[in-house]
This record gives C-alpha cells, structure tokens and sequence, in this order.
C-alpha cells in the first residue's frame, strides 16, 4: 500500500506532462508589415524553385491550362463568370471586364461591376510614365543604362524594389507627376498619391482610356508611349488572364487571395481591362503574393467572346 501512494503522484505527473516531455516555449507571433501597398511584401515562402527564364518562383506550380470556351451573351446559361462557366457578368460585383476599340476609344463597353478598385501593380506603368514625362523629357533614348534595368524588371516581373527606385528619380512630387500624365489624356477623376501608388483607386474604364491613349502614342510623347508599350510584356509566370487570349502588351496586379486581381492591355485592336475581386482561389506569384490566376483566366476567356 505504501509503494502504491509513492507510486501514483509519479504517474499523475507523466500523465500531465503529456509523452514524458516538456512543452517548448511558445514563440511570440510576428505579424507582417506592409509600409508601402504599391509593393509586393516579401512573404515568408517555401524553398524558391528555379523557374524559366532564371526568374525564382516562390511555389512551383503547372502552367494554366486553357480556359473552357464561354458562350456568347444570350446563349447557354445567364450566371456569372465566376460561377463557373456562365455566359454573362450581368448582376455580378466581384468582376468586370471592360473594352474598347482603338479605332473609337470613346466606345467604351462593360460587363459587370466591382467595388474596390486599388491599382496594385498596374501602377508601375504610371510611375514609369511619369518618371518619362519628367526625367528624361519624353525621349526613352536618355534612359541611363541603370534606371532602364529598373524599368524593365518592374514592368516585366512586377519588381517592386525596381519601381520604388524609379520612383525616386521623379522630381518633385511623384504623385503629381502621375496625376498631371493622367489629365493630359482625359483622366479626371484618378489622383495619384505621392506614395503607396498600389493603394490608389484606378478604375477599369480609366485604365482602358489609358491603354487607348497608349496605343495611339498620346501618352506623355509618341516615343515614350511606344516605349512602354514594349516594355509591358510579363514574364512567362504572369502571363495568365490576358496572356491566354492573345494580349500583344499588358500589366497586372495582385496582392492577397481577398483583393482584387486586375490586369490592363491591347488584345487584337481593343484597349481593356478585366478585374476580379477576391473570386476563386488565390496561386502564389513570383514576388510571394497571390493572384486569382483561374478566374483571370475565365474572365479573359469571357471578353474573348465579345471581342469578336
């Protein structure tokens, strides 16, 4: 009896401790910090995984695969786009897509609707616009080799180190600078901020005003407009959405699987836009942040439908 009492404050006490070990100490968390939305954030991510191009990719993933075909406004089923293979955007506030021939930019047509509308990195064409109109006086051949790298990688990988560096060499107020390269095409309702341009309200219909006025050589000097034109060509790891139907030039922009993901650019004689808004999963980018690749795929799909 007495080895018994002995006995059970031991077992009372491994079972208690739970596997006869210690718990560790619990680390403190650590929320991350975003001091400038215009940017991607560097996410902690898995191993990065070598990827086309030399570009490091922050989770491998497969290529998109064509999107399903949708039929034509008036044919098949009336649900949205995001439903799931639906004809039309009728009704819809988490997608829009919108369009316009360059041969008439004020015929301007749109198919659904959102409520947020934060440029993220479609932004990067503003800055660079601006840092054109400002810096080098319209004439891309006065680029330093240096800043032409930046735009480059900003443009093309959505570098957002890249773009801050170019942002700094505008002269006085950035968004200034921006804004005034808005007005000078018609924009006036978008105000650029002098930071945090990611941030900012861009609409889809102002962004094909802007891709209009780009490919009719209206933006900042007919040699600067065709500058950006060339460069707005994604890496291989972003050309979904646009990238799928044909888009000659376009940039997008993302940041959470709650945001928005928009994309603007030239596809087959129209300026458009398409932008979904938290709809479908999210698939990790390049920069660690993550786009709705599958329903930029199936709004790409949709606007195919229209334009032709």
């Amino acid at each position: 009896m007495r080895r018994l009492l002995v006995l059970l404050p031991l077992l009372l006490a491994a079972l208690a401790g739970g596997c006869g070990s210690a718990p560790g100490p619990v680390e403190p968390s650590r929320s991350a910090s975003r001091p400038d939305p215009s940017l991607p954030q560097r996410a902690p991510t898995p191993s990065p995984v070598p990827v086309e191009g030399g570009v490091v990719s922050a989770v491998p993933r497969p290529t998109p695969a064509a999107p399903a075909p949708v039929p034509p406004a008036g044919e098949g089923s009336s649900s949205t786009a995001g439903s799931g293979g639906g004809a039309s955007l009728e009704g819809d506030t988490r997608n829009q897509v919108v369009w316009a021939p360059l041969s008439d930019p004020s015929a301007v047509r749109s198919e659904g609707s959102v409520g947020s509308t934060k440029a993220w990195s479609t932004s990067k064409v503003l800055v660079v616009a601006a840092y054109l109109d400002t810096a080098v006086d319209g004439d891309p051949s006065r680029i330093p080799s240096a800043e032409r790298g930046w735009i480059r990688a900003a443009l093309t990988a959505s570098d957002g180190d890249a773009v801050v560096a170019v942002r700094e060499r505008i002269p006085g107020s950035p968004g200034a600078a921006i804004t005034a390269v808005l007005r000078s095409i018609g924009d006036t309702s978008t105000v650029a901020p002098d930071r945090s341009q990611g941030a900012m309200s861009w609409t889809p219909r102002e962004q094909v005003r802007f891709m209009a006025a780009l490919a009719a050589g209206r933006v900042v000097s007919p040699e600067a407009s065709a500058f950006l034109l060339e460069q707005m060509r994604p890496i291989p790891q972003h050309r979904w959405g646009l990238g799928t139907i044909g888009a000659s030039t376009f940039k997008g922009g993302w940041l959470t699987s709650a945001s928005e993901t928009r994309q603007m650019g030239i596809v087959d004689g129209y300026a458009v836009a398409i932008i979904t808004v938290g709809q479908g999963p999210a698939v990790v980018q390049t920069d660690g942040d993550a786009a709705h690749v599958e329903q930029m795929n199936r709004l790409a799909a949709l606007l195919a439908t229209r334009l032709r």
